[in-house]
């Protein structure tokens, strides 16, 4: 798998994931400290090569999810 279907695959877990905690974009964002317009590239997969991996760390402890379940297919 290249890194932009990666990205988009990671993308579509994050914000699957922050729909089922309720979590709108910012709340993560501003939760991880992340700018808002980076939460938005990470979750629509236009992130310029990989998200790095203590962001998407962030991001699982926020959501109470594994890394795994962010970065395969569910």
């Amino acid at each position: 798998m290249n890194s932009e279907l990666d990205n988009r695959l990671i993308g579509i877990n994050i914000a699957y994931y922050r729909k089922l905690k309720k979590y709108t974009q910012m709340e993560l964002a501003q939760e991880t400290n992340i700018s808002l317009s980076y939460m938005a590239k990470i979750e629509s997969g236009l992130v310029t090569g990989c998200v790095s991996l203590p962001v998407l760390y962030r991001i699982s402890k926020i959501l109470e999810v594994s890394l795994d379940k962010l970065v395969n297919k569910n």
